[in-house]
């Protein structure tokens, strides 16, 4: 939970909170049984596989996975960060968000670092009207005023202090922390000198960063970025998302490695295209296009470089490869980046290529299968071998087993044996044990930690999960009215939550009498449980060096227990 808005705050908020009332207004939903259904707004899909419980006050989505609370589904849906999508539910219960003191400075410092970079923004773009070699360069490279405005392209002149003289000196350590700044023998200066600037947008629009291209060839280095900030990472940005996802009407969105790349598109009518910034694409990047594209092109120059790049975005979206998604690779010709391809060639060529590009699968193939020759015995069988550590990577589901498939055809070995290896495993993971059973039902509801007797010893049981038990009974008894959605929300930035999540569509089909007789159920067995734990360690000491006559009388009281 965020540690700028106090937990019994959001537990209070999502009490008052219908998430019918939320998800309703941005999704239709029919009555189905006690909750409601609707298609899932998260992927592409027609029959219906979302539900909203207000039991719960969460939502679930059994095509795609997403779920969460009226907070996740703001966050998910409008594109929001935890705390905007508190205030504006707060602000629809009519309440106002008691942020703590310390982090009210901490909002008005980085409310400061956005002002700088929109201020230095302005600069460099008022530095590029007056500098007419440069607009001539623009021209030349076939990006025009509005293309210019549209993306707040600027210039950042050829001096040391051409920003920082802008800025008085109690403001030079907001320029510092903007990443604007360079250090040497005690003395500051300018970052960015003599280049093309590109301002890094925010999801939300707000520039959080810049890019400086070399204007003359010979400036090393031709790509100057931003440093990591308070403010901006890298790994978690793409530039021009905030235009594509504004602009673009397409259910598709095309990812290339350059600012030009992404400008020259734009101008030419394409205007679905993001750049990731001076990295290989991470599984952040791809999540984040997934949440508004359901099919990604990765676009990439035809030469060496290009074909590795394609190989490390292939390795990252393995993982996230969904049923319902899809990925395709794009290679222009060699001696070819998007930009000097759309310029050359115009856009209606360009899109020609995009609609050739290759499928996920036929471009893995190929990467497992390169340089091995398939003629051979030896070169099926190492391909079936190399096949495993690119195909244990994908989801579970139907393009994994297709992919097994056609790996087993191509290679004549079977795969059935590992299929049936697999469907196993998927059946084993499906069976809970008592501790997961009991985490579940406590999950769906709260109040349940109440039949959990205190003496309950859950760490003689050869079951993982005893932490996090302890700490949803510690939650429910701090706050005994909590629901299921607010209860997750105290687990939101940990490791598990994900696993959670999965927890709480397990007994979802049962009412409120039969959570509480299932509850009964399981805390008699667990009781059964600690009992025979308790007479095991009790004998095995009692073998090893004696008992206590306490200890003695313990054990005749557990073994008179047992067999009652």
């Amino acid at each position: 939970m965020a540690a700028s808005i106090p937990n019994d705050f959001i537990d209070e908020l999502l009490n008052r909170i219908d998430i019918y009332d939320v998800v309703a207004p941005r999704v239709s939903l029919k009555k189905a049984g006690k909750d409601y259904a609707g298609l899932c707004p998260f992927h592409n899909e027609n029959t219906p596989s979302f539900t909203v419980s207000q039991q719960k006050q969460f939502f679930h989505c059994f095509g795609c996975g997403q779920s969460g609370s009226a907070i996740s589904f703001l966050m998910e849906f409008e594109g929001l960060d935890f705390v905007d999508a508190v205030k504006d539910l707060a602000e629809q219960a009519g309440v106002e968000v008691p942020l703590k003191q310390v982090n009210k400075q901490h909002q008005h410092d980085r409310n400061n670092l956005y002002a700088t970079t929109e201020k230095v923004t302005r600069i460099y773009q008022q530095q590029l009207k007056n500098n007419s070699p440069v607009i001539d360069y623009l021209k030349n490279r076939g990006v025009d005023g509005q293309t210019c405005k549209t993306f707040q392209i600027g210039y950042a002149e050829d001096r040391w202090d051409g920003i920082s003289k802008r800025f008085d000196v109690a403001q030079q350590n907001l320029l510092d922390r903007c990443g604007l700044l360079s250090h040497s023998n005690h003395k500051s200066y300018d970052k960015f000198r003599n280049r093309l600037m590109f301002p890094i947008h925010d999801r939300r629009g707000r520039v959080i960063a810049f890019g400086g291209r070399a204007v003359d060839e010979d400036q090393q280095p031709k790509y100057l970025n931003s440093p990591e900030t308070d403010l901006f990472h890298k790994g978690q940005e793409l530039y021009g998302y905030h235009l594509a996802r504004k602009h673009s009407k397409d259910d598709y969105v095309i990812v290339v490695e350059g600012y030009m790349d992404v400008v020259a598109l734009h101008q030419h009518g394409i205007k679905n295209a993001v750049a990731t910034l001076g990295t290989a694409t991470s599984s952040q990047h791809i999540s984040l296009l997934f949440k508004t594209w359901p099919k990604v092109v990765f676009c990439f120059d035809g030469d060496r470089a290009g074909q590795k790049a394609a190989e490390k975005a292939l390795l990252t979206a393995l993982p996230l490869y969904l049923d319902d998604k899809i990925i395709e690779f794009l290679f222009l010709p060699e001696d070819q980046d998007p930009d000097s391809y759309v310029n050359q060639q115009g856009s209606d060529k360009f899109l020609q290529h995009v609609n050739k590009a290759q499928p996920l699968s036929q471009f893995l193939l190929e990467t497992i299968s390169r340089g091995i020759d398939l003629q051979t015995l030896d070169g099926k069988a190492q391909l079936h071998e190399r096949a495993k550590d690119y195909l244990k990577q994908l989801p579970t589901g139907a393009f994994r087993q297709i992919m097994q498939d056609k790996v087993a055809q191509i290679s004549g070995i079977t795969m059935q044996s590992r299929q049936r290896m697999t469907n196993r495993q998927q059946s084993n993971s499906t069976h809970l044990n008592p501790m997961r059973r009991l985490l579940a039902l406590i999950l769906n509801k709260p109040d349940l930690c109440e039949q959990i007797p205190e003496d309950l010893e859950f760490n003689l049981l050869p079951y993982k999960g005893t932490e996090i038990i302890n700490k949803v009974i510690e939650i429910q008894a701090g706050y005994p009215q909590i629901n299921s959605a607010a209860l997750l929300e105290h687990f939101r930035d940990s490791n598990y939550v994900s696993n959670l999540n999965r927890l709480m569509t397990v007994y979802g089909h049962m009412d409120t009498s039969e959570l509480a007789s299932e509850m009964a159920d399981l805390v008699e067995h667990l009781e059964q449980l600690t009992t025979s734990a308790k007479i095991n360690q009790l004998r095995e000491k009692q073998m090893q060096g004696g008992l206590t006559d306490p200890e003695k009388q313990q054990l005749v009281a557990l073994l008179t227990k047992k067999i009652k």
